[in-house]
């Protein structure tokens, strides 16, 4: 009887730890995987930075605050701000001189000179070409229409976009070639050929597939086919 008692006790306990805990998850878990991304993305952008953001520490800021801040402590903050600055100013130069015809003349000779040197021109090329499909349109003009596809088995649907389509032949059909996007980085994934049969397609604009693929499913549409963006102002009001 006193056991029972005592865990009825605890039960309110209980529930209020897990009903916190659960909300702490659920709340660490996004900004967890934000700072994630964000650490990549900060690695990537100042590889080659970092050389030159420790020179303008040393050199410029280091006699003028040395007297009030130890080197390494003044180092240690402004080193990653000139890293970032510095990432910055050299994609500003470089769309830049993308905007005149000298410069376009120039990085149209670099890219001729990347063209012709092995294995680098296939990973440029290709690397470019994904970039533009993305750029295009904001963000997906280079796909034809959104489908479904059985994929990876039979009776499991997947979004994918259609980026070409193929005749076959030797088979007597036409090939859709898809690109089947990973959830939540669209621009890696999978290439896959079905014949036209398998594909169904749909109304989605390329856009709102993109917004389906990023979310998880959270912004598909609550009835198949009906390619209502979720979040266009006319889909609100309907709701």
């Amino acid at each position: 009887m006193g056991d029972t008692n005592q865990q009825s006790a605890r039960s309110p306990v209980l529930r209020h730890l897990r009903s916190v805990m659960i909300t702490g998850l659920l709340t660490v878990i996004p900004l967890f995987i934000t700072v994630y991304i964000l650490h990549i993305v900060y690695g990537l952008v100042t590889t080659y930075t970092q050389g030159p953001a420790k020179w303008v520490a040393d050199k410029l800021l280091t006699p003028w605050a040395g007297e009030w801040i130890e080197p390494e402590t003044l180092r240690e903050f402004t080193v990653p701000i000139f890293a970032i600055l510095i990432s910055l100013l050299i994609v500003y130069l470089l769309g830049l001189l993308g905007t005149f015809f000298v410069g376009r003349k120039i990085i149209a000779r670099f890219e001729h000179f990347i063209s012709n040197l092995p294995l680098i021109k296939g990973i440029y090329g290709t690397t470019k070409q994904v970039m533009a499909v993305f750029r295009q349109g904001g963000g997906g003009a280079g796909f034809q229409r959104v489908v479904l596809v059985q994929f990876p088995r039979a009776g499991t649907w997947t979004v994918a976009f259609v980026t070409n389509t193929v005749k076959d032949p030797v088979g007597g059909q036409n090939l859709v070639c898809c690109f089947i996007p990973l959830t939540p980085n669209p621009t890696s994934g999978f290439f896959q050929m079905f014949p036209e049969i398998d594909v169904r397609n749909t109304d989605w604009t390329v856009d709102l597939g993109i917004k389906i693929v990023l979310s998880g499913g959270l912004l598909a549409p609550p009835v198949l086919d009906q390619g209502k963006d979720p979040l266009s102002p006319t889909a609100t009001e309907t709701r």
